[in-house]
């Protein structure tokens, strides 16, 4: 997913929780809104691009989860991303960068290692995140548990860390009896990715009734391809190829193929196959009852 996950114009998501509606506010480009009933749900209507909750649900990985970790940035006097290998680190990186830029306080990434075969590695990762957020300043720091490197930071930092996953530095802060994250300076927000998602990306739909004549739709669209509704559901597509061929007459139902879409929720990385025999223009997307409710072109 891009590092840059908060898009202008796409509102950040909050849950009940101490602190949550402080830093959705904080991070949210527009308004932050509060989720209401069904999470996924809330984050498909608002078309979000990340949720603040209480705590991390290992059920929900619909967007980007950011949990405030008893953090106070009002005391705060800086910002740290502490990046690993791990595949939230990105993440990581891009709420400090943005909490940065909206509060004024300084903002960085640092990256822990063990020993000299370590220290390579970690160069090579903070140096590919530096080169996609390069507002961002970055520093190595030697450390072989949690408690060493928040040792290392300021006094006033507040830690942004990826959730528990594989990488070392990730399990001294949340394995079996390390509850470290407690000594980060100012508190911490822990984060968890997920892939950037159709209903995140979709433009609005293209579509034509079964019922147009070929000849009107020539007139009309320029795409190569377009979806076919009935009653607003999906029954189809059709090819600019076939309308062109076709008598001037002949009516969209007998020249469209069958439906081809992808679903709101689909990981946009999913889709991309399918939408280059629809490139350059939109690929269907539709609802859980097979409505059509946008286009998704990859760019």
């Amino acid at each position: 997913m891009p590092v840059d996950i908060f898009r202008t114009g796409a509102p950040t998501l909050w849950t009940r929780g101490e602190g949550c509606v402080e830093l959705a506010e904080l991070l949210s480009p527009v308004p932050a809104i509060r989720a209401e009933g069904d999470l996924a749900r809330a984050c498909i209507a608002a078309r979000a691009d990340a949720v603040v909750s209480r705590r991390l649900s290992s059920s929900f990985g619909l967007v980007p989860q950011i949990v405030p970790e008893g953090v106070d940035l009002h005391s705060s006097g800086s910002i740290v991303a502490a990046v690993s290998g791990g595949p939230h680190s990105p993440v990581a990186a891009a709420v400090a960068a943005r909490l940065g830029r909206v509060t004024g306080l300084p903002a960085s990434m640092v990256c822990a290692y063990r020993d000299d075969e370590g220290q390579a590695s970690s160069l090579s990762l903070i140096q590919d995140l530096y080169a996609q957020i390069p507002d961002l300043e970055f520093r190595l720091v030697e450390a072989s548990d949690a408690a060493t490197l928040t040792a290392q930071l300021p006094e006033d930092a507040a830690l942004v860390l990826g959730a528990p996953g594989g990488s070392w530095l990730q399990r001294t802060f949340f394995g079996r009896g390390a509850k470290l994250i407690q000594t980060a300076p100012a508190g911490a927000i822990v984060v968890r990715s997920a892939p950037r998602r159709v209903f995140q990306m979709m433009g609005e739909p293209v579509y034509v009734s079964p019922l147009h004549e070929a000849t009107d739709i020539l007139r009309v669209h320029t795409e190569g391809v377009l979806a076919v509704t009935d009653a607003g559901k999906l029954v189809g597509v059709v090819r600019r190829e076939s309308l062109e061929v076709a008598d001037p007459g002949v009516p969209v139902s007998e020249l469209m193929e069958d439906p081809r879409s992808v679903a709101l929720s689909a990981a946009v990385e999913d889709a991309a196959e399918m939408w280059k025999d629809f490139d350059p223009d939109p690929l269907p997307v539709v609802d859980g009852d097979g409505f059509l409710v946008g286009g998704l072109v990859i760019t």
